[in-house]
């Protein structure tokens, strides 16, 4: 069976780092934040996030208003989300949440950049989807589940301590899972 949902996708190549989108989009202005290394292009939110480093220092540069392959929604209502939870980054600023550093308009959209903090996710159902998240070796979800026992209570811990935070500032965590981690 042919999936026509991905035919058509273009092809864009920033810094020998190459991902797919539904349209065209210019990000040139990633270029003043150094050199991309990678790409999380795989997400159904409308975001599109990139790796990026300068000199000694990487970031996290996540942008909405791109049309994302597997992002079924309007680019616009992507580019808002991403706007409100600007000011909830900032209330809820704490030590077990990357930082924000900065937040603009680019191109057709907004980012949001954040200090580089090197990890893998627990869902990366783009690498490990069904039982091969559960069960292969270098699955992010498989190598955490198999650390030490205490290591694992040091995140739950560091992972209460926010959740803590987030309610003491008036906040309700939704939507939580091993893709949040």
């Amino acid at each position: 069976m042919v999936n026509f949902e991905h035919q058509n996708l273009i092809t864009i190549t920033i810094d020998n780092i190459s991902f797919q989108l539904k349209a065209k989009q210019n990000f040139s202005w990633l270029k003043k934040f150094g050199e991309v290394f990678c790409v999380f292009d795989e997400q159904d939110s409308g975001n599109i996030s990139f790796g990026v480093k300068n000199n000694n220092r990487k970031f996290f540069v996540k942008y909405a208003g791109a049309e994302p392959k597997d992002f079924s929604g309007n680019p616009k209502d992507a580019v808002n989300r991403l706007i409100k939870a600007i000011p909830v980054y900032k209330k809820l600023e704490h030590l077990h949440l990357i930082k924000l550093l900065d937040h603009f308009t680019a191109d057709n959209g907004y980012a949001a950049v954040f200090e580089w903090f090197e990890g893998e996710c627990l869902h990366s159902h783009w690498s490990f989807a069904g039982k091969a998240k559960y069960n292969h070796p270098d699955s992010p979800f498989y190598r955490f589940r198999n650390l030490d026992l205490q290591q694992r209570l040091t995140s739950l811990d560091m992972i209460f301590s926010f959740h803590t935070y987030v309610e003491s500032q008036g906040f309700v965590a939704v939507d939580f899972y091993d893709g949040s981690i």
